[in-house]
């Protein structure tokens, strides 16, 4: 396996004048003669510092020549992400790379769901090299257990990945915004502009069907994503810029670029060039809280 040949954080490479950032390092708008705001697509993923959002703005600016603008900022919390971010669902759409609604067994109080739908139907879209990236989803009983894998197990029969426990504090971190967030029970709606995701799913689509054959921390696997977000309309030299602007501890290279692969994905989506699939449809879709948030996996 080769090394990473994209170093995260290397202060030589010039940023790209249309990557804004704040004093604290998060992305910020341009503050004078900015254009109308056009649709935005927002990508998300969980990261070492907190969460990487990737943002693809419409713009009618003539410096871009018509192209979207492209931004990115790390977030110690989704808290924090929201607030500056501010998406409206009149013309954002937030894709994270996090399970959205969870299981919580035979014997749950806001489901019944003992294994999620959406995982199943995820791994059967992906080739056999990519059916790993889809982690299995913990149950809500095992999010404040002192011991997650046993509580897992009682809730589901099933016990937990290392990599599922690797990622449950930001599970749990989503969850609690999401509960926080939840409309009355009465309106049955999830107003949010937010929706599940899956990067690899979303480079295979953006890729016409195709999933990259390496795996995206190996420098042929980076290469890979690299031309395809350049297909799909982030020239290489934006996305490989974009990939220096935070070290390591931070945000790893593949964690932008799955962020940047969610973001074209939503943009595509919230301004209708492409219809919103899911993953599970008709009826095998699962909902959590009484029906009103649906367990899905959304991709173009």
């Amino acid at each position: 396996m080769k090394k990473n040949a994209y170093p995260c954080g290397n202060a030589s490479l010039s940023p790209d004048p249309n990557l804004r950032f704040d004093e604290s390092g998060r992305s910020a708008a341009p503050d004078s003669d900015r254009p109308a705001r056009g649709y935005r697509g927002i990508g998300v993923d969980g990261c070492p510092g907190g969460w990487i959002a990737v943002v693809l703005e419409e713009s009618g600016n003539p410096q871009t020549g018509g192209r979207p603008e492209l931004t990115a900022g790390v977030y110690p919390d989704i808290s924090s992400l929201w607030e500056a971010l501010k998406p409206l669902a009149s013309r954002d759409l937030v894709l994270i790379d996090m399970p959205i609604g969870l299981p919580e067994g035979a014997d749950g109080i806001r489901n019944r769901v003992e294994d999620r739908n959406c995982d199943r139907d995820c791994r059967k879209l992906l080739p056999k090299r990519r059916k790993s990236s889809v982690f299995p989803v913990p149950a809500r009983q095992a999010l404040r257990s002192d011991d997650p894998s046993a509580a897992n197990a009682a809730a589901t029969e099933r016990k937990l990945s290392s990599q599922s426990l690797n990622i449950l504090p930001k599970i749990r971190e989503l969850d609690d915004f999401i509960a926080q967030h939840l409309t009355p029970e009465e309106s049955g709606a999830f107003a949010l502009p937010l929706a599940e995701s899956h990067p690899e799913v979303a480079f295979m689509r953006l890729n016409a069907g195709e999933a990259p054959l390496h795996g995206k921390k190996t420098a042929e696997g980076l290469a890979e994503r690299f031309a395809i977000l350049e297909q799909a309309g982030i020239k290489q030299a934006e996305s490989e810029r974009l990939t220096t602007l935070f070290p390591r501890k931070q945000a790893a290279c593949d964690d932008l670029l799955d962020a940047a692969a969610l973001a074209i994905s939503a943009l595509r989506i919230v301004s209708g060039r492409s219809p919103a699939r899911r993953v599970t449809e008709d009826g095998r879709r699962q909902f959590d809280y009484d029906g009103r948030l649906e367990m899905n996996i959304v991709h173009l």
